[in-house]
């Protein structure tokens, strides 16, 4: 794949999300269509593993006993959305979709009604591109009232790919069906190759610049065309598009090294490093803490006739290791084991930082931090590392506090006054301490009142309250969804009527992309203005048989002119369904985690923009993620949880001495996890700063570096775990966003929620503050409205001082979890 096409024409290609993967982002594509999570930990600087950010949750409030929702008389043991959710499924003889074919298209689109007919799609939408290309190029030509719809036909030509490439990710990633998904992956190939061409067409970007150097059109724009404008114009220069002939040829080539060392690293961040595939534990009566008959099942007889146990370092053996066994030597053979340096995976790496090093250079910016991070909310690295370091200052003598802790039961475990806590020490001692401290009741696990249905029903209930929104199950035609498990949502408006549409696919079967994601298929935008018969110029014939992708009809909206596309968001999980048919029941991990993907999908149903380009969760990554941080918030709270935690056979409430129970052994530590995760935060920043330019640079170095001065735990010789750290690739400098997006969602809790979590005030207030505005707004606007605070609105360094205080002084709310 060519380097330009990274950027420039965009929805979003991505295999993982990484906080899992972001793979590549094309412009007229854009970034953060795609929003997954995964739940594989990472080593970290001061702990033996870290959760990846999205797995993270605030801390909760602890309520007093009297604040859960009494059992009512009148409580209904079904509704609409949990009989879809939580009945067995109708059967199993795939009514609703075929393997071959889609009478109807997959949703509802009929290019898609069978993997031939997908790439049908793809022609008619390069067929519409090539005309809105010309148009656009020609437009300096045909007057001033052309070049005021340069815009729009930008946004039109973005909108046309993404609605092709979008489909295409969803299939390509939960579809059960390898013919669908082989043509999903021809339609990657052949939309990619013709964006190649786009990425490298100068007309393009002049005819833009051209719009908003011409006074007597940019006066005319709206807050959202500029944006628009602003965003397009940014890619087209983050891609080299300005730069001679020759240093943009250098651009692409060293784009494309970029996308096969991605590859690689990525690659290299999922598979074993170079320590052996098992340690050996002599005797196996070492393993203490670990389950005798598992023991037994590793033990083996060596030569000389001694019985050895023989562990291996990959899977799930290494945490458990790590975790209960009594024995410090084992454990620090296994930790060394498993994070150990592997000099060929480093280089790899090394290559993938110095390459990104020299694109930005070549762009005329010190790093590739500066080269990222312009455009977003934090604007450069100097102000995420001033960020970085108040919440780190902040939080310094609750880790202190907290790593004295572990100090001390280690040297009453150890009877050594001496002990100090090492790298491969921290789960084994907090899992000692919190054994001690931690105690849950006995009965019912907190899981029994979180069925899928009961959650999706709480869900609809509170947006209900709080933006007099409610999701109805959709009735589904032949051939609509990918796997007859699927659920169609209409979120209905009260005012407004349908407003979008949600597919749920929740359920784990073999081939499916495990992590949970929310994909936007369509976003909003308003059709009606397209002018499409202008398309085509005066003189201008096609070929016969030529097909044009057209627009969707669209729908008229209460309170807007013209009509509008609705948005269409999937939202997928990897829930385990129980054999018989019985109602699923979540983790709290997993409910907390569809709460944030719900929180991503109603941006997208809110945000229904004039421009696609900005709508939903069309912005900025340190601004993307706020929506969903905050329902996580929402989730912790007993008022909202009084709404639907209920038992899913008896109806009977979640009791609150459970909640109380389960939210402390959640909340222990969380100084050092939260220390962890600013730790990797830090690194991110070191990766992609003007020292990776030194000669000398080496990234095992930078993190020993790194860790001498901010790590709990001293470094351990021969490892290397950055190697690991796969969202160095996809989120490369921009790790910093989840704790940003946590200090913020903090304050919004505070300010806005926490006194009436379930307001309808407290909802508009989001609503017109936030989440209409999809990207067509500057987020630091859209922040300094919601919180009255006009400093805010300037987005400068005070404006991020003040959120760093946020942290300082609201660091509970920060912590992951």
């Amino acid at each position: 794949m060519s380097a330009g096409l990274g950027r420039i024409f965009p929805c979003r290609s991505t295999s993982i999300r990484t906080p899992t993967t972001a793979t590549t982002a094309h412009r007229f594509t854009r970034t953060h269509h795609v929003h997954v999570h995964s739940h594989r930990r990472q080593a970290g600087l001061a702990s033996t593993h870290v959760r990846p950010p999205a797995t993270v949750a605030r801390t909760p409030t602890i309520p007093s006993r009297n604040q859960i929702a009494p059992f009512s008389s009148s409580y209904k043991p079904t509704s609409p959305l949990r009989e879809a959710f939580d009945a067995p499924s109708a059967s199993s003889s795939r009514s609703r979709y075929a393997a071959a074919s889609a009478p109807d298209g997959l949703f509802l689109y009929p290019n898609l009604r069978t993997p031939d007919t997908f790439l049908d799609s793809v022609n008619a939408a390069i067929a519409r591109g090539h005309l809105l290309v010309e148009r656009i190029a020609n437009a300096p030509t045909t007057g001033d009232e052309e070049m005021r719809k340069v815009i729009k036909l930008f946004d039109r030509l973005s909108d046309v790919l993404c609605k092709v490439i979008d489909a295409a990710e969803v299939v390509r990633c939960l579809h059960p069906d390898t013919h669908w998904r082989q043509g999903a992956e021809r339609v990657y190939e052949e939309l990619f190759s013709w964006m190649n061409t786009l990425n490298t067409d100068p007309r393009l970007y002049e005819v833009l610049r051209t719009v908003l150097n011409t006074p007597s059109i940019e006066s005319q724009l709206s807050e959202a065309e500029r944006q628009v404008a602003l965003v397009f114009l940014r890619d087209f220069e983050k891609s080299g598009i300005h730069l001679s002939d020759a240093k943009r040829a250098e651009f692409v080539q060293l784009s494309d090294k970029i996308v096969g060392l991605g590859r690689d690293f990525m690659h290299n961040s999922a598979t074993p490093g170079p320590g052996p595939p098992h340690i050996m534990v002599n005797p196996p009566s070492r393993l203490q803490g670990l389950a005798p008959g598992y023991i037994q099942r590793i033990t083996r007889t060596n030569k000389q006739g001694e019985k050895v146990a023989l562990v291996p370092t990959t899977g799930w053996e290494p945490q458990m290791v790590l975790k209960h066994v009594e024995d410090e030597g084992v454990r620090r053979a296994m930790y060394i084991a498993t994070m150990a340096e592997d000099k060929s995976k480093v280089a790899v790496l090394d290559d993938l930082l110095m390459t990104r090093y020299k694109l930005s250079q070549l762009v005329g910016l010190p790093s590739y931090g500066h080269m990222f991070l312009g455009d977003k909310m934090v604007k450069n690295p100097e102000n995420v590392k001033a960020f970085l370091q108040t919440l780190a200052k902040s939080q310094q003598d609750a880790v202190q506090g907290e790593m004295q802790m572990l100090q001390k039961a280690k040297r009453v475990h150890t009877k050594d006054k001496d002990a100090k806590i090492e790298a491969w020490d921290r789960d084994f001692y907090v899992r000692l301490v919190s054994a001690k401290t931690n105690t849950m009741p006995h009965g019912d696990s907190i899981a029994a009142y979180f069925s899928v249905g009961t959650t999706m029903d709480g869900l609809s209930k509170l947006f209900s309250h709080l933006y007099g929104i409610k999701f109805v199950p959709g009735s589904v035609q032949p051939g609509e969804v990918w796997h007859d498990e699927v659920q169609k949502l209409d979120v209905m408006d009260e005012k407004e009527g349908l407003i979008g549409t949600i597919y749920c696919d929740f359920y784990a079967r073999p081939g499916k992309q495990l992590n949970a994601a929310h994909y936007t298929v369509r976003c909003s935008r308003r059709v009606d203005d397209d002018d499409e018969e202008h398309d085509i110029a005066p003189g201008m014939k096609l070929r016969d048989g030529i097909e044009l992708a057209t627009a969707d009809p669209g729908v008229a909206m209460i309170g807007k002119q013209g009509r509008y596309q609705l948005p269409l968001a999937v939202l997928s999980c990897g829930f385990s369904r129980p054999p018989g048919g019985s109602a699923t029941l979540l983790s709290w991990v997993e409910v907390e985690t569809l709460f944030h993907e719900m929180g991503h999908a109603m941006h997208s149903m809110i945000g229904r923009a004039d421009y696609h380009n900005v709508s939903g969760t069309r912005c900025p990554i340190d601004f993307v993620e706020i929506p969903s941080i905050l329902m996580e918030h929402f989730l912790a709270d007993p008022a909202v949880l009084g709404l639907f935690a209920t038992h899913h056979q008896t109806g009977a409430p979640l009791p609150a001495g459970l909640l109380m129970a389960h939210q402390a052994n959640r909340s222990t530590f969380q100084a050092i996890e939260l220390h962890s995760q600013m730790s990797m935060a830090m690194l991110d920043q070191v990766y992609y700063s003007t020292g990776v330019g030194d000669p000398n640079f080496n990234s095992t170095a930078s993190l020993e570096e790194l860790q001498k001065a901010t790590g709990l735990v001293p470094p351990v010789p021969g490892t290397g775990w950055q190697t690991g750290f796969g969202h160095l690739y996809g989120y490369g400098a921009g790790y910093y966003s989840y704790l940003f997006g946590r200090t913020v969602t903090g304050q919004i809790w505070d300010k806005v929620f926490r006194s009436s979590p379930t307001s309808r005030t407290s909802g508009e207030r989001l609503r017109e503050h936030v989440l209409k505005w999809g990207g067509g707004k500057d987020p630091w606007e859209c922040l300094g409205g919601l919180l009255e605070d006009e400093r805010l609105m300037k987005g400068d360094q005070e404006a991020m001082k003040i959120v760093g205080d946020w942290g300082a002084k609201n660091g509970s709310s920060v912590t992951p979890r």
